[in-house]
């Protein structure tokens, strides 16, 4: 009977917000009361219902707002991309990156970044091969690639001098 509470919560709302309703925002009240209606969540009366379902609703979607403000999605249109000088050729080009793998980086960042960018390995995978946390190996490849383009580029300055 409890649940017939969150079903009136959920429709009352639903027709509320039906005149300007946009797809993200259906899914998004769809989604909040999934969340509720899967779990142990049994309100007592109508009006808690509407209560938990706002109330959820609100944090999924300030969850969703923080998460855009943290990755942005951004368009490629007009963005230039960084091209080899011309007078290299791709092998010359990996030969250069490879050997800068090996002498620049520790056997730990080597390891991970063979395994996640060669092998096709997740993160979570690779995490549990090493025995370290999946933060630590997303930190350490994010070092190893951030050195590699830094010391290419470098490389690259000094070639064109």
């Amino acid at each position: 009977m409890s649940k017939n509470f969150l079903i009136l919560a959920y429709k009352k709302l639903q027709q509320r917000l039906q005149r300007g309703l946009s797809y993200s925002e259906e899914d998004a009240l769809n989604d909040a009361f999934c969340l509720l209606w899967g779990g142990e969540y049994n309100p007592s009366t109508k009006e808690e219902g509407e209560k938990l379902l706002y109330q959820t609703l609100r944090r999924r979607q300030i969850s969703f707002w923080r998460s855009q403000k943290r990755h942005p999605q951004t368009s490629l249109t007009g963005v230039r991309i960084a091209q080899p000088p011309p007078d290299t050729n791709a092998e010359d080009t990996y030969r250069q990156i490879w050997e800068l793998i090996k002498t620049q980086l520790t056997p730990l960042q080597q390891d991970i970044l063979t395994r996640h960018d060669i092998n096709d390995e997740t993160y979570s995978e690779i995490a549990d091969r090493l025995g370290m946390q999946e933060a630590a190996v997303r930190m350490q490849l994010s070092r190893a690639r951030k050195k590699i383009r830094e010391t290419y580029r470098k490389l690259r300055v000094k070639n064109e001098e």
